[in-house]
């Protein structure tokens, strides 16, 4: 009989890492965090937030207030322009939703229409955040 040696002609691969799918996983998770955090909490208004230090809690689906310094504080409500009259008819018709809301005031506004508002949106039963700008050290 014959004895038939085969051989291989590709070379050792063993210590070889395969990186392309490697590059393709870590760029989706970059691309994924960078838009995701930008998507947090956006307003359509532009205000100047007070500053702090403490965080924000997470809320995806929170109704979001907006008071612009004027003559008489204007009141976004999900960036359509409201009255206060017409803030408690705009929640009410949002509680399905979500019982939460966050509060963009410019730092600007007076300290008794912010308390205010919140007190109004409070009596409602609405969880309350108030937004603020991160402080840099």
């Amino acid at each position: 009989m014959f004895a038939v040696k085969l051989e291989s002609t590709l070379g050792d691969r063993s210590g070889m890492l395969y990186t392309s799918p490697l590059i393709d996983v870590v760029l989706l998770l970059i691309i994924f965090f960078l838009f995701g955090s930008s998507l947090v909490l956006k307003s359509g208004v532009d205000v100047s937030l007070p500053r702090s230090s403490s965080a924000l809690p997470s809320a995806e689906d929170a109704h979001i207030i907006t008071l612009i310094p004027g003559k008489t504080a204007e009141i976004y409500f999900n960036d359509e322009r409201i009255g206060l009259d017409r803030l408690g008819e705009k929640l009410d018709e949002g509680v399905g939703r979500s019982r939460q809301v966050i509060l963009l005031g410019d730092e600007s506004i007076s300290y008794g229409t912010v308390m205010n508002v919140s007190r109004f949106i409070l009596k409602r039963g609405f969880e309350l955040s108030f937004a603020t700008q991160q402080e840099t050290s």
